[in-house]
């Protein structure tokens, strides 16, 4: 796991992340900061477009964890029906 601004990350390639990051600031989500520095450094900062954003995830978080519990549940009844053995990291 990568540990980005202090908060963890799980696998992700930087191709990948690098794509994501290329594509949220196409569509004006988040703005890049470089620093003149060695080692080079960058931040990412969400736009005001970026903002407007959190409330919708922060409604999506709330009802994700209202009916995640129940869909686990079930999840864990199907693996445990054809025996397969989830891994802590997931």
């Amino acid at each position: 796991m990568e540990n980005c601004g202090g908060r963890v990350m799980g696998n992700i390639t930087d191709a990948v992340l690098a794509a994501a990051l290329k594509e949220l600031m196409v569509s004006q989500m988040l703005e890049r900061q470089s620093y003149d520095e060695i080692p080079p450094r960058v931040e990412y900062r969400l736009t005001e477009k970026g903002k407007s954003v959190l409330p919708i995830l922060r409604s999506i978080c709330q009802w994700a964890g209202l009916y995640h519990r129940e869909d686990y549940q079930r999840t864990m009844v199907h693996w445990q029906k054809c025996d397969y053995r989830m891994d802590s990291g997931e």
